[in-house]
């Protein structure tokens, strides 16, 4: 265990609690508290209570809502369209923004019967709070001093194989600079690192235009470099470190960020401003932010930053930006948590350009902190990584400190998706993901994890790209499957009424006082709101107790299966001793195969599979599901090569 990982074992609730208490626990504008509730339990109680919590924060008042789309209609005209319903409905809702490039907006209104017009009216796709989102880097320590002349950079400890693949890649001087989108907390051009390298992203028809003109017309005035949507200016100065820390690790895949003079950057970086000084933003202002990113050229965008709560129009968003080729890296989150239980967004997203990433240690494990789960794609250093931050009164370069998060692991892989698309340009986000995922090293502490199992490799994955520079583009049609969004009626009560958004959660935390000044009453009478807070914990596992002793052991092994399964078709070649059967699959996982079909085969009995499109045999144990009442193959090893390809089959593919 390293320096890192052992303060977040000690320092972890100190440090992350105060944060998650004043910006997800609390709500000023709702009264909502669960503050003195967190000393009642255990470090995973609360953050279990923390994530439970999140969903309701929203920021009062302010929704989302999206127009249907219309055969043979812009997108334009469609929000024209929706624009002027607004307008029609008078003072009660103002539109504070509309998306550049959907037929989205962004609006405002305390009234519950526009709500419910707006909801029943036939032009009306969706609407949906205005949910918060929040970073949340896990430690931070000052680099000391400012590197020296001297002084060389690696990524990390880890073997990512940086500096080798320098050596492969297209010259600094030659191929076009991919643009890579840092949607958070802004940028600090002065820093020497940017500044010298010329990595700034510019808009050149506003920096040639007229000051004060919308010179390009997207909406946004004098967006020489990018866009502040806290201030709603084109200043986008970084006032809480986190933006310029990730923009640096962008940077750092491409070249050593620590030499006294670096050179001209392989990379552009965009800074869009979505959060604020505490790290806090909404998922209006990221869905805007994303819209702005495609509509300008980004190929790449990194979101270090997210939330508990599904959000139709972040989905819609990622949808856009997977139909025109660009791929998101997205990180996991920092609650050390399951999210294929408990998804953290926009990572736990399914479209296919999307990369979960989860952060790994200088030796390959899973960082205490990280989230991981099959719905997170793949590890990348996040462990004390050393980067840029806003330079004021620091000495020459600049300076730099260490976080830790995957935060810091997604901008790695964001920064090597950039670098792939030098060498292969043409290359979809869908194809450059595929080709990260592939181009992994596979670790046994990683299995279960992540999907592939593997952290990333950076010489791996650009061998992989210089070899596809002659492949034709490919970008797999995706339909979004949406979660059922919650009522807005709940989210737009007045405080005074007993809504505001708190619910049960208010009335339980106000029980939970007396609990703690010792009274252990509650005027209601029964076992007390306190009981009924530990009740509510406790009722879960009661439940899921009681369950299994009724559930039969046929249907508990389903629910305990150990790797996603899915609906895939592949042709197999069946070695049953000197029998030889072909057939195809209809199921697979990393776990085995399933197949159609009258096969002579006995329960237990070892065979061999190969799989269409794997130059390997597995080898197998037959297996009967009494369920289906059909055989299938369990495989009792799995091979490198099987997590790589597996990895490419299922992308874009939701487990059966």
């Amino acid at each position: 265990m390293n320096y890192f990982e052992r303060i977040n074992h000690h320092s972890l609730v100190q440090r992350l609690l105060p944060r998650y208490l004043k910006y997800t626990i609390h709500d000023k504008s709702t009264g909502c508290t669960l503050v003195r509730l967190a000393a009642l339990f255990t470090t995973t109680i609360i953050f279990a209570a923390v994530s439970g919590y999140a969903q309701s924060q929203v920021v009062q008042g302010e929704y989302i809502i999206k127009i249907k789309s219309q055969k043979g209609a812009t997108s334009n005209s469609r929000l024209s369209k929706g624009v002027s319903l607004i307008k029609k409905m008078g003072s009660a809702v103002h539109v504070k923004q509309a998306f550049w490039g959907s037929t989205m907006m962004h609006i405002k209104t305390n009234s519950q019967a526009s709500l419910d017009q707006l909801r029943a009216d036939p032009e009306v796709e969706f609407i949906e709070p205005n949910y918060k989102l929040t970073i949340d880097p896990v430690e931070v320590q000052p680099f000391g001093t400012a590197p020296g002349a001297f002084d060389s950079y690696d990524q990390s400890y880890a073997d990512v194989q940086v500096t080798d693949s320098w050596a492969v890649a297209m010259p600094y001087n030659q191929g076009t600079k991919t643009v890579v989108a840092v949607i958070d907390t802004g940028l600090d051009m002065t820093h020497a690192l940017f500044a010298d390298s010329g990595a700034i992203w510019q808009n050149t028809a506003e920096l040639n235009g007229t000051p004060g003109v919308d010179d390009d017309s997207n909406g946004y005035i004098d967006d020489i470099n990018g866009w502040n949507y806290v201030s709603n200016s084109g200043s986008i100065y970084d006032d809480d470190d986190h933006g310029t820390h990730v923009a640096g690790i962008v940077l750092g895949v491409g070249q050593d960020i620590l030499q006294s003079s670096v050179r001209e950057s392989k990379i552009k970086i965009m800074p869009l401003k979505f959060l604020d000084a505490n790290g806090s933003g909404t998922t209006a202002n990221a869905v805007s932010a994303i819209y702005y990113a495609v509509n300008m050229g980004a190929k790449v965008i990194n979101n270090s930053w997210g939330g508990s709560s599904y959000s139709r129009s972040l989905h819609d968003a990622y949808t856009y930006a997977h139909t025109n080729g660009v791929v998101i890296a997205s990180a996991a989150g920092n609650s050390g948590s399951d999210n294929d239980t408990t998804p953290m967004y926009p990572a736990a997203l399914d479209t296919p350009n999307n990369i979960a990433v989860a952060a790994s240690t200088d030796s390959d494990n899973k960082a205490s902190f990280s989230n991981y789960g099959l719905t997170v794609h793949v590890a990348a250093p996040g462990v004390a990584i050393v980067s840029s931050v806003p330079g004021n009164g620091c000495p020459s370069p600049g300076c730099f400190q260490m976080m830790s998060g995957t935060s810091m692991a997604s901008p790695f892989v964001a920064g090597l998706a950039a670098l792939l698309i030098r060498e292969a340009p043409q290359l979809s986000g869908y194809q450059v993901r595929s080709i990260i995922l592939s181009s992994t090293n596979t670790f046994s502490s990683l299995i279960n994890k992540v999907s592939t199992s593997g952290r990333v490799n950076a010489l791996l994955a650009t061998q992989a790209a210089i070899a596809q520079a002659g492949t034709a583009a490919y970008n797999p049609s995706y339909t979004p499957v949406y979660k059922t969004e919650r009522s807005v009626a709940s989210d737009s009560a007045p405080t005074d009424s007993g809504g505001g958004g708190c619910g049960l959660v208010k009335a339980l935390g106000a029980g939970a006082s007396s609990f703690l000044d010792g009274s252990g009453s509650d005027s209601s009478g029964g076992m007390g709101t306190s009981g009924a807070i530990l009740a509510m914990i406790l009722l879960p596992v009661l439940l899921a107790v009681g369950l299994r002793r009724k559930t039969p052991l046929e249907v508990q092994q389903i629910q305990r299966r150990q790797y996603a399964r899915y609906t895939l078709a592949k042709d197999l070649v069946l070695k049953i001793g000197d029998q030889v059967i072909t057939t195809a699959s209809d199921t697979l996982s990393l776990g085995g195969v399933s197949f159609s079909g009258t096969l002579q085969m006995n329960k237990g009995e070892k065979i061999k599979v190969k799989i269409e499109g794997l130059d390997q045999e597995m080898d197998g144990e037959v297996v009967w599901c009494s369920q289906k009442q059909s055989y299938g193959v369990k495989f009792l090893n799995i091979t490198d090569q099987l997590r790589a390809q597996f990895s490419t089959w299922t992308l874009g593919l939701s487990p059966t």
